[in-house]
């Protein structure tokens, strides 16, 4: 499993929920539910070869809770109606907003507007296809919000290494 670094500096990184598929390249799929009150979730995707947000969308709906309803519009292609997971809904009347970007551990993410229906995006590795549920005033999208954790400072782990073998130690002595 690969962690996504979002803020090298603040050892910030994307606080993946579940992973799908298989190979050597990882997207990332953020969904924002803050528009319907609710929170961001993060799912990593592997793949290889080439795979599009639509083969990522069916992985991770066919292992986890989420759920994708899509419409087919025949030649414009497949869109996105609404996203579930758990007890959290979008608003289908808002429509999703869907933004990507390819973080590169700055702290700084350049989301830009998807193009193109979800079964022609193409996905990258290292890349995020995000979600909001909504747009501006002036149908802009709206950049989902990530879900974040931090990773110990290498003092931290080695200290926590150090009381684990100690209490190791201790228990091998009784």
């Amino acid at each position: 499993m690969a962690d996504l670094i979002i803020d090298d500096d603040n050892g910030l990184i994307l606080d993946v929920l579940a992973w799908s598929g298989a190979g050597e390249q990882t997207s990332y799929l953020v969904i924002d539910f803050a528009a319907t009150g609710g929170d961001a979730y993060a799912f990593g995707y592997h793949w290889n070869d080439t795979s599009t947000v639509l083969d990522m969308l069916i992985a991770v709906s066919s292992s986890t809770e989420l759920v994708a309803l899509t419409s087919d519009w025949g030649e414009w292609g497949t869109f996105l109606d609404n996203f579930t997971f758990g007890d959290e809904s979008g608003d289908p009347t808002n429509y999703w907003s869907h933004s990507l970007a390819t973080p590169d551990g700055s702290g700084a993410i350049d989301w830009l507007a998807a193009s193109g229906s979800i079964d022609i995006e193409m996905l990258t590795n290292g890349g995020v296809s995000g979600w909001y549920n909504g747009f501006t005033d002036d149908y802009q999208t709206i950049p989902p919000s990530l879900p974040l954790t931090t990773i110990p400072a290498p003092g931290v782990l080695a200290l926590g290494t150090v009381l684990l073998a100690t209490t190791r130690t201790t228990r091998i002595r009784h």
